[in-house]
Order: C-alpha cells, then structure tokens, then sequence
C-alpha cells in the first residue's frame, strides 16, 4: 500500500517525501552505451529528458532516500545485439549500489538476471503485458518479486490475475497511451507518431473524429494543463479502495520526465487519496476530494480521465 513517485535527479527526493511518496522509480543509461548502441534506449523513457544524468547521481537518490526504496528501470521492449549482457552487468551495478529492484520488460534481459540470481529484485515491467493469472503464474516460477499490470486492465481483470505470493502494482495517476504499451511495436525514441491520425481515416464522421482527437488530449494530460496547480490526465485514485481490498501493493505516479512541481502535485493527490481511503472514505469522497483539489468536475463526472472507468458502473459516456 505504497505511492510510488517518479524521478530523474537527487534534488527531487526531498520534495516528493514531503508530498507522501513511499517508494521511487527512475532509468538511467549505462556509461558507454550511446558509443555502442546509438540512439537505442535502455529503458522506456527518454535518457536526456527522462534519465538519471548519471551513476553518481543515482548514487545521491540512493542515500537520500534512507530507508525508502529505489528501483532503477531497464524496461525498453526489446535491444540491439550484444546490448543484454551490458545491461545485466549494468543491473548488478545497481543493486550492489543498494537499489532495490530492477524494472524488466525485454525476455532475454530477464532471464539473465535472474540466472545471475536476482530474480528477487526484479520487477515485471507493464510492457511485459502479464494479464492473466496464468502469465502472473509463470513468472511467480520464475521469482519475480512484483508485477506491474499494464494501464488498460479494468479492475474486474485485475482482480482476476492476482496471486498468492507476489507483490502487484497499478497505474495510478498520468500518462495514458493510445495503445496496450507492451503489445505496440514502436520505439518511444522514434517519436510519438502513435497519436498522429495519419491516412486511413477517410469516411470516419467528422464527430466521431473529433471524440477522438478529445481522448487522446485526455490521455496526454489535457494537453498539460492544471487546475489549481494540480494534474489533469488519467487519474484511478477513486478505485484506491478497491484495489487495497485486492491486495495492490503499490500505486504508480507516472512521469519521470516531467517537471518536480508536476510531480510533486501528482504525489499529494495520490496520497491524500490513499489517506483517505485508509481512513475509511469510498470512491465518492474520493472522487470529491479531488475534485476539491484541482477542480474540473465535469472531468471527473463523465468519466474522462479515468483508468478504471468500470468502478462507476455505467454503460455509456459523453467520449
């Protein structure tokens, strides 16, 4: 029952525990491997905009954060030839330095960490898409210590998947994708050319066109944009109740890249929301909390920022 806050830089540690972060995340890039591998990213996220700058910092994150945990995401879909066995020593770096996890997405990267015998400290990135119980089963085998579940799972199908003996995480506030992320065959580092519309849309009405164009807005933050200096995009803090009865061990801000002011804002809401539920408060205190908070009722009325849309138990919706 964590909040798990993004970041990219030491100075960004005090002020996300003083927001309520439990627990960080953040993707640094091996020394050497642009010589080597070019423009290919080691995790999922861009170094330069998104990256720890280097291990030294990395270094500072880990003392920082005391007592917290730190895990380091090596989750890119896939990598070039001879990129595995850097990336494996690269892991054991990591968490000899004392992070706490790996975040993996790519088979071959998994498999060699845990014959280095870290399965224990690996965690089962969403682009890995485990979405069912059999898939969560499997890597249970494996060792794997925490599954994340990718961001288009309702909450019927989470509930579902959960096992015994392993830790899971959700989505929990920003960043949506157009696409299920881990069954897309693009690269991040090839531009963001899954939300441009493109050919093919020819004898599409203009109306449907246009609801849209207004969901991908919504899934890239409303354009970034705030109300009362507070996050608009895809929210799932009402379903924190829920989720807690299933057993989720950890709820994930997303967006490493973005600015601290962005994500500390992020995190307040999270755990303002999960104070709230430990207290007893159910999906419609929540909800109004929130709506409190960063105002844009209608957002949340219809339904437009949701991650779990089911939990309100409607059929249909304005988009």
């Amino acid at each position: 029952m964590k909040i798990l806050a993004p970041l990219r830089h030491p100075d960004e540690v005090a002020p996300l525990l003083e927001a309520g972060a439990d627990e960080f995340f953040c993707g640094l890039t091996p020394p050497g491997w642009e010589s080597r591998f070019g423009m290919a990213w080691a995790s999922r996220r861009a170094p330069h905009s998104a990256g720890v700058p280097t291990v030294a910092d990395f270094e500072r994150i880990i003392a920082l954060a005391g007592t917290r945990p730190v895990y380091a995401a090596l989750n890119a879909p896939c990598y070039p030839p001879g990129a595995i066995e850097m990336l494996a020593s690269f892991g054991t770096l990591l968490l000899d330095m004392g992070a706490s996890g790996l975040i993996v997405a790519d088979m071959d990267l998994l498999l060699a960490l845990v014959e280095e015998g870290h399965a224990s400290q690996l965690h089962l990135s969403s682009l890995a898409t485990c979405i069912n119980a059999g898939s969560a089963q499997f890597y249970r085998d494996l060792g794997i210590r925490r599954i994340i579940l990718p961001r288009h799972l309702t909450l019927n199908e989470i509930e579902k998947i959960l096992i015994p003996d392993l830790e899971f995480e959700v989505f929990l506030m920003n960043d949506g994708c157009v696409f299920e992320e881990g069954l897309c065959a693009t690269t991040h580092s090839a531009g963001a050319f899954c939300t441009m519309d493109g050919e093919g849309t020819e004898g599409i009405l203009p109306g449907t066109l246009e609801r849209y164009a207004f969901w991908k807005w919504t899934l890239s933050h409303c354009g970034c944009r705030t109300g009362n200096g507070y996050p608009l995009g895809p929210c799932g803090v009402c379903a924190i109740p829920r989720l807690l009865r299933s057993g989720i061990a950890s709820f994930k801000v997303v967006g490493r890249e973005a600015s601290l002011a962005r994500k500390a804002a992020s995190v307040r809401i999270a755990a303002r929301s999960l104070g709230l539920a430990r207290g007893g408060a159910g999906p419609e205190e929540i909800r109004q909390a929130v709506v409190d908070l960063r105002g844009w009722p209608q957002m949340c009325e219809e339904r437009h920022l949701c991650y779990y849309p089911d939990l309100w138990d409607r059929k249909e919706t304005a988009c």
